[in-house]
């Protein structure tokens, strides 16, 4: 019996060894052990269920440092709680390049060259937050978050020797509050109003007569339809008979038209040769008589007759040989 409880005692101390062999190297190996750690306070005045020690503090998702400490504070006059919550920031996460060539590096707060609360002060007044956010929506754990906020107002409680970090509801407190100012009661009315106005329209003897009388109304069409099919067909028969009498027509008048146009062009060359005669006798008159002689004078009327008779008839034709409607129809108006 004591051999086997020798043998466990030194296989606990040799577990133990190497627990702490490993711890050392993780903390001495990471650097953390000798990085500087800077404590801060925040003031949240809403639940910070999900929120632990050990849980980190994010500045735009990157990790700079973790909680501390989460407890509860209550002001003995108002009765107003508030939960403090403690973090530790390390230095050395924010860096700045001193020298490109020599990769050579400095902390933030080590290139300002000020004391960490003035540094804080500055930051605070260019929107320094903090703000809850979720890590997982499946565990509900929350994380504490900073970022650069200018349009926030910074609310300082200013009870406490730490610094203090201004905070900001998160987006789900800001959510509740949207809600809580809405007029919940009213919209559900109005809601249940509006669901029962469509439930007594959709049950109305209208409504339900309705199809019956789209029915009707489509039997009505289609009796409509076969009507109008059924004198269609007569109607184009008719139409066609229409257009075959109007193209005859247009044949008779083209037949007419030709003949009148060869009439009047043999009477114009037969008024020709009249006038050439004529032309031929007057001269041979005026070779007999005296040009101050009423025959001549009465010959020369009696020309200039058969020559205006003779214009009227070439703008007869040519009228005529333009509108040959004009034998059927008459002159008339025309544009």
């Amino acid at each position: 019996m004591a051999t086997k409880t020798k043998k466990s005692m030194i296989g606990a101390f040799v577990l133990g060894a190497v627990a702490l062999g490993v711890g050392a190297v993780i903390v001495f190996g990471s650097g953390m052990f000798f990085t500087t750690k800077y404590a801060f306070i925040m003031f949240f005045e809403n639940s910070v269920s999900g929120l632990q020690v050990g849980a980190p503090v994010l500045f735009r998702g990157v990790p700079i440092g973790m909680v501390t400490d989460i407890s509860i504070d209550a002001n003995t006059e108002s009765l107003h709680f508030y939960i403090p919550v403690k973090v530790e920031i390390e230095s050395g996460k924010v860096r700045v390049t001193v020298d490109r060539k020599a990769q050579k590096e400095q902390t933030l707060l080590e290139a300002r060259k000020e004391p960490p609360e003035a540094f804080l002060g500055k930051l605070i007044e260019r929107g320094l937050r903090a703000q809850l956010v979720t890590q997982s929506f499946v565990t509900g754990q929350l994380a504490v978050a900073l970022d650069i906020m200018p349009d926030t107002q910074a609310r300082l409680v200013g009870d406490s020797p730490l610094p203090e970090i201004p905070t900001v509801p998160s987006t789900f407190e800001k959510l509740t509050q949207t809600l809580t100012r809405l007029p919940l009661e009213t919209l559900v009315d109005r809601l249940t109003a509006a669901v029962e106005g469509i439930d007594r329209l959709i049950n109305s003897p209208q409504i339900q007569a309705l199809p019956a009388k789209m029915d009707t109304t489509l039997a009505v069409g289609t009796d409509l339809l076969r009507d109008i099919q059924g004198k269609i067909g007569p109607l184009a028969a008719n139409l066609d008979e229409a257009v075959k009498s109007y193209a005859e027509l247009a044949k008779g008048l083209d037949t007419r038209t030709a003949g009148l146009s060869t009439a009047a062009g043999k009477t114009l060359a037969n008024l020709d040769a009249t006038l050439k005669e004529g032309s031929a006798a007057l001269g041979s008159i005026q070779k007999l008589t005296r040009s101050d002689s009423p025959t001549v004078t009465d010959l020369q009327g009696t020309l200039r007759e058969i020559s205006a008779a003779a214009r009227s008839l070439r703008a007869l034709a040519d009228y005529l040989e333009r509108h040959p409607e004009a034998l059927i129809q008459g002159k008339g108006n025309r544009r």
